[in-house]
Formats: structure tokens, sequence, C-alpha cells
């Protein structure tokens, strides 16, 4: 299925903000070599997320970005490991916005308040427990916004992605990760663990030019 954006989704997630230190981001969260040595600040994030409704139809989705660095002359994130377990989700996101989706299985079950999360093929290579609490708080990324900067197949992608929804603070139970597929966010404890459910998401089209600088935004 050939979806252009801009895209409107909406579901639930989790979203995992931190602090990550340099030899952290430069050594276990996947950087591309060039961008090994560059300085990186902020927060980064870690989302997991059930889509239940997208241009593709529903989908899971996991990813992760260690915060921003100066690219082009802007203070900008990206997308450094992301999966997806729809074949639909995975070409549109590299077509529309650069972002390096890959495909694997995951498992989304909910008992009372707890969440429990399995992601890999064949055998989860990341499992995670979570419990939201009961307070709600609304949540718009007016107030932290995200601009991310991508480069796929010789092209440099630019996006800034908006959304809002209702909170919760949430606590992580139990958490399991294979470096091998995913940084390993065990080891480091997130500031904060927020629960967005629902929440309305879009992503425009994306600014694209080459490595050379010509600009291929679609008119």
């Amino acid at each position: 299925m050939d979806a252009k954006a801009p895209w409107n989704l909406s579901g639930r997630g989790f979203i995992l903000m931190y602090r990550f230190p340099q030899e952290f981001i430069r050594e276990s969260c996947f950087l591309p070599d060039e961008w090994k040595d560059l300085k990186w600040s902020g927060l980064g994030y870690v989302m997991l997320v059930d889509y239940e409704d997208s241009p593709v139809g529903p989908y899971h989705e996991l990813l992760f970005i260690p915060g921003k660095t100066r690219l082009g002359g802007s203070k900008l994130g990206t997308i450094t490991k992301i999966y997806v377990d729809s074949i639909d989700s995975m070409v549109n996101g590299r077509n529309n916005w650069g972002i390096p989706k890959e495909l694997t299985d995951f498992k989304w079950t909910q008992e009372g308040r707890q969440h429990l999360i399995q992601v890999g093929s064949l055998m989860p290579w990341l499992e995670i427990v979570l419990e939201p609490g009961s307070i709600p708080f609304p949540i718009d990324t007016r107030f932290l916004p995200i601009h991310l900067q991508q480069e796929l197949d010789n092209q440099k992608f630019r996006v800034s992605p908006s959304g809002k929804g209702t909170g919760h603070f949430t606590l992580i139970k139990g958490i399991t990760v294979d470096p091998l597929f995913f940084p390993g966010i065990d080891i480091l404890e997130p500031l904060v663990t927020i629960y967005a459910d629902p929440f309305r998401m879009t992503f425009p089209v994306a600014e694209i030019e080459p490595k050379n600088g010509l600009n291929l935004t679609p008119s």
C-alpha cells in the first residue's frame, strides 16, 4: 500500500524520557559512523506505541531517539533504531520520512493496569512491564517539540511530527533488552515514563534533499 504523507494517527503508547550519557550514545545507540563524534544533548526518548488507526491500518512500533545534535545549523533529533510489525508501515516510513523501520513481531498484553510488551521474532529480545497511574493530565508536543533529521538512501529528510493526548505517570516494573537488537536501556533509569492513552499524532510531509543540498520537497 502506497500511503503518502501527511499521516494522521491515533492510539496509545509509552514514552520513556532519558538523558543518555555520551559514551552510551556513541557505543550503544546504532548511530551512523559519521555521527558518533557529535555532541548529543537534551532529552532522549524510547517509545512503545500501539497505533489503533493509521493510513496503513493498526500496527505496533518501538523506537529510539538519543537526543539532539547540531545538523546543518539546527539542533535536531534522529531515530536511530525503530521496529514495526507492519510491512506497509515499514515501506512508507522509509519512503516518506527516511525513517529506518525494520520488521519484527510484537506481543502486547494487559492485566489490570499492568502492560506486558514483548518485541522480537522467534524469541523476544525486549520485554518490559509497565504500570500506569490513575491520575490523568494533558500532554502536547507544543511544550516538548520534536524536530527530526533522517538520512537514508543518500537523502536527508527533515520532519516535525506533532501530537497531543492524555498522559499518566508510569512505573517500570521490569525490563530486559538484548543490545544486539536495541540500545541496552535496561542498565539506565529514565527521568520519567508516561503512558499516553488516547493520543493523536500527525506526521507532515518531509523536507527532502540529497546530500548535495538540492531541495526535493514535494510540491
